[in-house]
């Protein structure tokens, strides 16, 4: 009978805040690596902001996913460890100044629960006498574009690949692209997700014949296509697919009885800085707010430089707008889609990149005929929306998903100025000084 190793739950505690602290600040060497053979030197420098200044590389730093491996040997001494883990979160988010994103009751009150618990955990019972931890920080723009579906054996290989290369082609930017791909074959409907999001956790080498197949149809949007694959029933193939922005943020550990954690949080690789490679020199500037002939000297595919007072809005405040009323003057104002990371004592707003657009949909024709000129997010609009910008003569700017630290050198005031109770959701005015964003829709 082999020797009964001893852990206690405060060290998994120490561990779970360590990591997600670390996941939410530093890409990891191969997806750094990975996502250097796209154009894209804003992400780049980003990511090395984020390594510069410790802080999130997006300001969504998600809902913690947790897979521990427990080894068969391994007594854990004091918390249950779910309790264990959900102290792990709570800890590392609030001493990280990482946005709490958590809501209670989905349905109805949607009440945030204040410390980003409860984490989605997943565990499994190995050999040996270690617990192997790995926290996967996942936001929702790339979740929300995930998705599952019930193939017939007969659809094959051919089934797969159109199934992954549909859902890639409509997440569109609403994922924040390059994407990595997590696909999980087999299984039952549930596990075939888990597979998929387990798949994320790779190296993005695309070593299979059919992720080959799969990353040949989808490359100038993907940067990696991993597969888990496990047996199913003979009537049966279900297929998941997990998508992962660019800010593909894990970090793992190995703990032992013995295991000493580092004082301070440090990433695995030096990120380099590209900071020469940005050229915004062909941006067009705009002072705010918005007038007419600001707003007719642009068309699609414009950059521009903005400077001027930006008011936040997310969901929860824009359903306050319609029941409430506006609580600022919306008439020339430009909204801008974020929900910042709390503060650190020395920032003058935590990293604050832009959200999905299209769930502010349902709301913006309403604003937009009492006076909305503009918007900054990410994504697609519904033709409702995109109907009422012309019909209004406003506009609808993209910026970077994803680029939240690299964004917020652009904030040069914030204030809270409504719905404090709503925390990162409350409504700030800013005023930001050449925010870079593109002309999406006019």
């Amino acid at each position: 009978m082999n020797n009964v190793t001893t852990i206690k739950s405060s060290l998994i505690a120490d561990a779970i805040s360590y990591l997600c602290q670390k996941a939410a600040c530093f890409l990891r060497e191969e997806i750094y690596n990975a996502l250097q053979r796209f154009n894209c030197e804003e992400i780049l420098l980003n990511a090395h902001l984020a390594y510069k200044t410790k802080r999130p590389i997006c300001q969504d730093t998600g809902i913690t996913v947790v897979f521990v491996d427990i080894g068969q040997d391994v007594h854990i001494e004091g918390d249950e460890l779910e309790l264990a883990i959900n102290k792990g979160v709570e800890k590392g988010y609030e001493q990280g100044y990482l946005r709490k994103s958590i809501v209670d009751d989905p349905v109805y009150a949607r009440k945030n629960t204040e410390t980003n618990t409860p984490a989605v955990i997943h565990t499994r019972i190995v050999p040996g006498n270690t617990i192997k931890i790995t926290v996967a920080l996942k936001g929702a723009g790339s979740e929300n574009m995930s998705a599952v579906k019930m193939l017939n054996p007969s659809d094959g290989v051919e089934g797969i690949i159109n199934f992954v290369v549909e859902t890639v082609e409509n997440s569109a930017s609403n994922s924040c692209p390059p994407v990595y791909i997590g696909i999980g074959v087999g299984g039952t409907m549930e596990q075939a997700a888990i597979l998929a999001k387990r798949a994320l956790l790779k190296t993005p080498l695309t070593e299979s014949e059919l992720e080959k197949q799969i990353y040949e149809k989808v490359k100038d949007i993907a940067f990696g296509v991993s597969i888990e694959t496990q047996a199913c029933h003979i009537a049966g193939l279900p297929v998941a697919i997990n998508l992962n922005c660019h800010a593909t943020r894990h970090a793992e550990m190995v703990l032992t009885e013995n295991t000493v954690l580092p004082e301070e949080i440090k990433p695995d690789f030096d990120i380099p800085c590209n900071e020469h490679k940005i050229d915004y020199s062909s941006y067009k500037k705009i002072n705010l707010p918005l007038k007419d002939e600001d707003i007719e000297g642009l068309k699609a595919g414009d950059g521009v430089l903005l400077s001027g007072e930006v008011c936040t809005a997310r969901d929860a405040a824009h359903k306050k707008f319609i029941e409430q009323g506006i609580p600022f003057d919306i008439k020339g104002q430009v909204i801008y889609y974020t929900g910042p990371c709390p503060a650190m004592e020395d920032e003058i707003i935590g990293p604050a990149g832009p959200t999905t657009s299209s769930r502010m949909d349902s709301y913006t024709p309403q604003l937009l005929e009492l006076g909305l000129k503009g918007m900054i997010g990410k994504g697609i609009r519904n033709q409702e929306v995109l109907n009422s910008i012309k019909q209004n003569k406003a506009v609808y700017f993209t910026a970077i998903g994803g680029a939240a630290c690299l964004l917020t050198q652009k904030i040069k005031s914030a204030k809270i100025i409504a719905y404090h109770e709503l925390g990162t959701e409350a409504v700030f005015k800013l005023q930001v000084e050449d925010f870079p964003v593109i002309v999406n829709f006019i």
